[in-house]
């Protein structure tokens, strides 16, 4: 039995419609120029107070907190459901709970968007628990407390460098490129496998 820590966003499921279109949606309300969505596929995956900083070109946290607040306003009603899982990953959860295995998702997202997401899948029966970030708990955290509430191996499953950088000191960091980060950008995270389906993560584990 292995405990699997699943991120969200680029690794069960294609967000980009509901990422890119709230983005723009608040970057409209604070009277900023808008971006075309192919542009704004990178900020898919990291902290959305990162994006926003880097997009708006301010560390003015008071700007930023509004922009993420604009963001969740369109996500929170609509954005959730523009989302495709990504083929395989039902047949995947499946078959490794019916393994034994113990499913948790890992996410930037708040814990109530991420249920959101997971429930609008059906998704939610193959996972243990649905656990999202705030500012004064990031994913590293959240796979230390999952590591200590288990006792046993953890692996950390993601598409993007914070995933591997969160996971760093558990067991295994396992990179997917079906998502949004290169394998350039994985291999240097330290990604300790490089997975290119859903399939080939199954015989891995």
């Amino acid at each position: 039995m292995t405990v699997l820590a699943f991120d969200l966003d680029g690794t069960l499921s294609d967000p980009a419609q509901g990422i890119t279109t709230s983005i723009n949606y608040a970057l409209e309300n604070l009277r900023v120029s808008t971006i075309a969505p192919h542009n704004l596929t990178q900020y898919i995956g990291p902290p959305l107070s990162r994006t926003f900083a880097q997009l708006l070109n301010t560390e003015n946290e008071a700007v930023i907190s509004q922009a993420v607040a604009l963001y969740r306003e369109r996500y929170r009603t609509i954005g959730y459901t523009e989302n495709i899982l990504y083929p395989g990953i039902p047949d995947l959860l499946k078959e490794l709970t019916n393994q034994g295995h113990r499913l948790y998702v890992v996410t930037a997202k708040p814990t109530d968007i991420a249920q959101a997401v997971i429930d609008y899948f059906a998704l939610r029966p193959y996972f243990i628990d649905v656990w999202g970030c705030r500012l004064d708990r990031n994913k590293a955290e959240l796979l230390r407390n999952i590591q200590e509430q288990e006792h046993t191996d953890l692996w950390m499953i993601g598409d993007r460098a914070s995933d591997m950088a969160a996971g760093q000191g558990f067991t295994r960091c396992l990179g997917v490129l079906w998502g949004y980060g290169s394998l350039a950008e994985l291999e240097q995270a330290g990604a300790d496998a490089l997975i290119h389906t859903p399939s080939e993560l199954l015989k891995l584990i």
